[in-house]
């Protein structure tokens, strides 16, 4: 005879996903980074801003959370980037 309803054991919940790091993320040309993402990078609001007006934004339909492309986002940096064969712009 089956059980009675109450005496069943819970069914294991699904494992969640657990959210990948930004710093996972970079390894990953492909990924998309949010603002969430920049700021965890250690990034204040205003170079975030700058990042998002600088890229070509990914704004899915249905979705609030604006995106960047990480391989974008790489050459940015790469291009702000100022070594000691030229002079920083002002």
């Amino acid at each position: 005879m089956p059980e009675p309803h109450s005496r069943r054991l819970p069914r294991p919940l699904p494992q969640e996903r657990q959210r990948r790091s930004a710093a996972e993320l970079l390894e990953t040309r492909d990924a998309m980074l949010t603002r969430s993402h920049l700021r965890e990078l250690g990034l204040e609001r205003r170079a975030i801003d700058a990042i998002f007006r600088a890229l070509p934004v990914v704004a899915l339909p249905g979705y609030s959370r604006p995106m960047v492309r990480v391989a974008d986002y790489i050459a940015l940096v790469e291009e702000s980037t100022f070594h000691n064969d030229r002079v920083r712009p002002t």
